[in-house]
């Protein structure tokens, strides 16, 4: 399994990000997932995703590149994965 590293803004940081086959992903876009992120950017754009699988179910594939690549986008956010 290959771990993705987060880049960009908001400095760098540790934490490895799973890659997009992993079920956590799965899991905190369908809402059985409920972590506590401390970024509001986070949550916003993982609310913002959630309704749109709500909308359309068959867009939860989609939906994991974009979160994923949020997370590798900005290590800010990359610091929140430990609470999934």
């Amino acid at each position: 399994m290959r771990y993705a590293r987060p880049r960009g803004r908001g400095g760098e940081s540790d934490v490895s990000i799973p890659p997009k086959t992993d079920g956590r992903w799965q899991a905190l876009l369908t809402g059985s997932a409920e972590p506590a992120f401390s970024s509001l950017a986070t949550r916003l754009f993982v609310a913002r995703l959630r309704q749109a699988i709500r909308r359309d179910p068959n867009a939860l594939g989609t939906a994991i590149d974009e979160l994923h690549a949020f997370f590798t986008a900005n290590a800010f956010a990359a610091r929140d994965l430990s609470a999934l």
